[in-house]
């Protein structure tokens, strides 16, 4: 039987959640370096995504901010430091260019094809106007954090809200009442269709703003091969339904319905 991406993660029933503990999805789409973003400001790619990012700003690559420039010259620093982000109005959507790289990030999720709709317009600028010969990498990063306190289940155990294969030593009752500290755990797995690889990082944290610590899962989705233009969106979307259940792999039912799930029409995922 050939490889398949079900052998991963079982198909569920795809819902939305009312109370989603989503704080962060990215997507990224990298390809070989465009001089002609290098060397004059995106005016024309801007005027095509204004109306759905009205506001700009200009910056420097923050990997690279933080770097002496006699230290980025001896190593050889091959990313630009030239950074453009467009933002919605209400700065819960940003769109960043850079010669190397056209990402989209919001803050508040509600489901894929608005997400999907929001990245298509500044996508087909990207095309229209710099016309990259494909992408070197395309990648979906979806971070949650399981809040407790938000939900309503301060005194519930994590044992009881997520999968034992993820709480490792913490789904005993015993480990878990005399606990100190845990590190985040990370782990890459290829995706078993060839399509990509998956790092999966999760464990204890905190969110800026909030006060109660949270559990974080971090799910990142990204396939390194050469990928053609056209094929950018049929990849997201495949990551993007694997999320989905990668997600509901990991929580409980107690959880799932603490969230508030309610399905969709197209609710094979």
């Amino acid at each position: 039987m050939p490889p398949n991406a079900d052998d991963l993660f079982p198909p569920s029933p795809r819902v939305i959640y009312e109370k989603a503990p989503l704080v962060q999805v990215i997507c990224q789409l990298r390809f070989p370096s465009l001089l002609s973003i290098e060397g004059s400001l995106p005016a024309t790619f801007q005027e095509r995504i204004r109306g759905q990012f009205p506001l700009s700003e200009r910056g420097t690559n923050p990997l690279l901010a933080q770097l002496p420039s006699d230290v980025m010259q001896s190593i050889g620093v091959q990313v630009s430091t030239v950074v453009y982000q467009f933002l919605t109005e209400d700065r819960i959507s940003t769109v960043t260019l850079t010669p190397e790289s056209l990402a989209l990030s919001t803050t508040k999720y509600v489901r894929w094809e608005r997400f999907r709709d929001q990245l298509r317009g500044p996508l087909a600028a990207l095309v229209d106007i710099y016309k990259p010969s494909f992408f070197s990498r395309v990648g979906l990063r979806y971070t949650d954090a399981i809040d407790r306190a938000q939900l309503g289940l301060t005194d519930v155990p994590w044992s009881r809200l997520l999968q034992p294969h993820i709480l490792g030593e913490l789904a005993l009752p015993q480990i878990e009442a005399n606990m100190e500290n845990v590190v985040n755990r990370g782990i890459r797995i290829k995706i078993p269709d060839g399509s990509g690889s998956i790092h999966l990082r999760h464990g204890l944290g905190n969110v800026q703003g909030r006060n109660d610590i949270c559990y974080m899962i971090d799910l990142d989705f990204f396939s390194e091969q050469k990928t053609e233009v056209a094929n950018a969106e049929p990849t997201l979307d495949h990551f993007n339904k694997m999320a989905g259940r990668a997600f509901r792999w990991c929580i409980t039912d107690v959880l799932r319905d603490a969230l508030r799930p309610a399905a969709l029409a197209d609710a094979a995922a």
